[in-house]
């Protein structure tokens, strides 16, 4: 749901934002003329609230870079990750502008999902059906993270402190504001970051700052102790109760 209101957002905004926003201007103008305006950070704001509570995933969020006034509305280009996009707003703080208006003043609706739900396991991980990575016979482990972000900044220390236990064991690949291993990336990620990939079996984008860190490390120890095959023992005989919740 998430992924694709993003996708009708962002992507369309892009395509069709300005001859959208510029027809209901138009269409709208006297009615828009007798309504209270906003400040441009006021209308900022309140875009950036609603896309931030109602169509991202937890673990991700916008961040406004800048509003500026242009053709009678407010222009807002705001960051999810690394990606910058531009969107329009009416003055009055009440319409979005994709292909068609948003209205903040509604929830979005919901729909019956056409796709199986995916399966999800400790830590809010999703499975994937794919058989585990391996560089030279070590799992592969990537981490994909910007320092701008600040749940990335919570995530990417204790992904490094747990890493090191697994010294020989795995391959860990440290995408700290780095474009590598792209096609993993676009496979495993929405766009967002922090995203994990443990083995390409097991993924998350968004951290796990709901857990707290003490329960996030035990998941994190766990998940990659099922990939090496409980090893280090003395590592991963700490969590046993843990690995055995963990969904194939």
């Amino acid at each position: 749901m998430a992924k694709d209101l993003l996708k009708i957002i962002f992507i369309a905004i892009i395509a069709a934002g300005v001859l959208t926003a510029g027809t209901y201007f138009y269409l709208n103008k006297n009615k828009l003329h007798q309504e209270k305006f906003l400040s441009p950070q006021e209308t900022a704001q309140k875009a950036l609230n609603y896309i931030n509570e109602n169509l991202l995933q937890k673990g991700v969020t916008a961040s406004l870079v800048d509003v500026v006034e242009e053709n009678g509305l407010y222009k807002i280009r705001i960051k999810v990750g690394e990606q910058e996009f531009v969107t329009y707003i009416t003055k009055n703080g009440k319409i979005l502008f994709p292909e068609e208006g948003i209205n903040l003043e509604e929830k979005p609706a919901t729909t019956t999902p056409t796709e199986e739900p995916k399966k999800l396991t400790i830590g809010s991980f999703s499975v994937s059906t794919d058989t585990v990575c391996k560089e030279n016979e070590k799992p592969a482990i990537y981490f994909f993270g910007s320092t701008t972000c600040p749940h990335c900044a919570w995530e990417h220390p204790i992904m490094e402190k747990i890493v090191k236990k697994f010294e020989g064991l795995i391959s860990f690949h440290n995408n700290m504001d780095s474009n590598s291993d792209a096609d993993i990336f676009k496979k495993y990620s929405t766009g967002g970051v922090p995203t994990l990939v443990l083995g390409c079996k097991y993924y998350r984008v968004g951290s796990g700052e709901g857990e707290g860190e003490e329960l996030e490390s035990k998941n994190l120890t766990a998940i990659i102790c099922k990939l090496t095959g409980n090893q280090p023992s003395e590592t991963c005989d700490s969590v046993k109760d843990l690995i055995s919740q963990i969904v194939e």
